[in-house]
């Protein structure tokens, strides 16, 4: 009797359909890579972190950072850009290799074509400041000054091609201003160069200004973020005094190859959606001096193409990348 169970118990298994072997796993269902394309302790490389806990949970996978820095971030976006299209590995990008890079480096091995966007999750604003001590107070204020002072104005930025030079330039752009450009290496020397006097206005992230406002010794003029942030309600946007392409923003964003399945991307789109939705996700955003700035696939390949053409203008007529 035990024999013929056993024997029964065989050919049921041999003759019993099982999974088609063309079918897949939903996804995902091992660990995702997701790749920084500069060092740790940067904007990106913390908005990464911050949203690596919350994203793993709502993926119910492991979320693996791996910073891979070199170039601007040309390293890391040439890297996903040729990786497998399979939903596993995300490039957690600002816009530096995305728009500023490849709108300035025409034998870039990669184009803003080569991905898909996922979705923005945090902004790092720019914020336009003066000493306190300047003979205007508001933006109206220093626009009225500056164009009665045509020249005699500098201001100060991270470096010639960086997103705060680009910031500023379509700020002048947006105003018709006449002011010189001043480069510095990276964003503590123009602190520096600000406070001592030594330019008469600078731009960088809001996060990086943010205690010299608070504390008086710096004035904030505008900000180039979508509405103004709640903790300077005071301070207009770019965007309501009419020059929304003027807001150039540090924005950190996560896209895949573009050949990636729908599937990944909307689940990926979904994920992302929902971690900025966490009320403690917001408050570690707060912490690091951003604003969470969440935007759906559609919105945030919109901005890409904007932005790109915004940078592209003036590195053209700058003669920035001609070759």
């Amino acid at each position: 009797m035990k024999q013929l169970v056993i024997v029964i118990a065989t050919v049921f298994s041999l003759v019993s359909p099982g999974p088609p072997v063309s079918a897949q796993p939903t996804y995902p269902n091992r660990p995702i890579e997701v790749i920084i394309p500069f060092p740790p302790g940067g904007p990106a490389d913390t908005a990464a972190r911050i949203i690596q806990p919350r994203l793993s949970a709502a993926l119910g996978v492991p979320i693996v950072l791996i910073n891979k820095a070199g170039g601007g971030g040309a390293l890391a976006a040439d890297y996903v850009a040729k990786s497998k299209p399979d939903g596993y590995t995300v490039f957690a990008a600002t816009n530096a290799p995305l728009t500023i890079v490849t709108a300035t480096q025409p034998d870039v091995s990669y184009r803003p074509a080569d991905f898909a966007a996922i979705g923005i999750s945090m902004t790092d604003v720019s914020v336009f400041v003066g000493k306190a001590a300047s003979p205007w107070k508001t933006l109206d204020e220093f626009v009225e000054y500056t164009r009665k002072n045509p020249g005699k104005l500098s201001y100060g930025s991270a470096g010639l091609g960086t997103v705060s030079f680009f910031a500023f330039e379509l700020f002048k752009n947006a105003y018709g201003l006449d002011i010189t450009h001043v480069p510095f290496q990276g964003g503590g020397p123009v602190k520096n160069a600000i406070m001592g006097g030594h330019v008469t206005i600078a731009s960088s992230g809001l996060n990086s200004f943010a205690p010299l406002i608070k504390s008086g010794d710096l004035i904030a003029l505008a900000t180039s973020a979508p509405k103004r942030v709640p903790a300077f309600p005071d301070v207009p946007t770019l965007a309501e005094k009419g020059f929304p392409d003027a807001s150039l923003n540090i924005w950190m964003a996560l896209f895949v190859p573009v050949k990636t399945p729908r599937e990944a991307v909307d689940r990926l789109s979904q994920a992302l959606e929902q971690t900025m939705k966490e009320p403690a996700v917001a408050t570690a955003v707060d912490k690091a001096g951003m604003v969470v700035d969440y935007r759906g696939p559609a919105a945030t390949a919109k901005l890409v193409e904007t932005e790109y053409e915004a940078v592209k203008k003036v590195a053209t007529r700058l003669g920035i990348g001609k070759k």
